[in-house]
């Protein structure tokens, strides 16, 4: 079983290692906001984090595990102490195809974006126009209540 736990410096190069070895955002990885998954024999496996925006929101993000220890529940481990850690709200950007995944914590599906704080406003604009030229997948913006 994995222990999740806040990140030290040294946890600083397996960041974004990670990050950059998954193909997710790697801007705005400060370890600082980061829990690690440590494997029972040591092994660092995964990484997720909280991003606090220039508005005040603050999104859940950089969820990454090493591709041997998917489909293990590491991820779903490390959601549920960054969840437990933080208040409400906490917001999410993700692939429309994940939408059902963070479904499972509580996390709801906001599909107005007058009712999204700013910064995911502005991220669903930018990527309405590349969903349009079918450049990426659509963008799911999601919200936890702590419901």
């Amino acid at each position: 079983m994995e222990k999740i736990s806040k990140a030290t410096k040294e946890d600083s190069a397996f960041i974004r290692q990670l990050i950059w070895r998954v193909g997710i955002n790697p801007l705005g990885l400060d370890w600082r906001r980061f829990v690690v998954a440590v494997h029972e024999h040591g092994v660092r496996i995964g990484c997720a984090q909280i991003k606090v925006h220039k508005d005040g929101s603050r999104e859940l993000a950089s969820v990454a595990v090493v591709h041997l220890y998917r489909h293990q529940g590491v991820a779903s481990a490390m959601i549920r102490q960054i969840l437990e850690d933080h208040n409400p709200p906490i917001y999410l950007t993700c692939r429309s195809s994940l939408v059902s995944f963070y479904e499972r914590f509580g996390f709801l599906e906001i599909s107005d974006p007058e009712i999204m704080p700013s910064y995911f406003r502005k991220v669903k604009r930018v990527f309405k126009r590349l969903e349009k030229r079918k450049w990426v997948e659509p963008l799911a913006v999601m919200v936890w209540n702590g419901e």
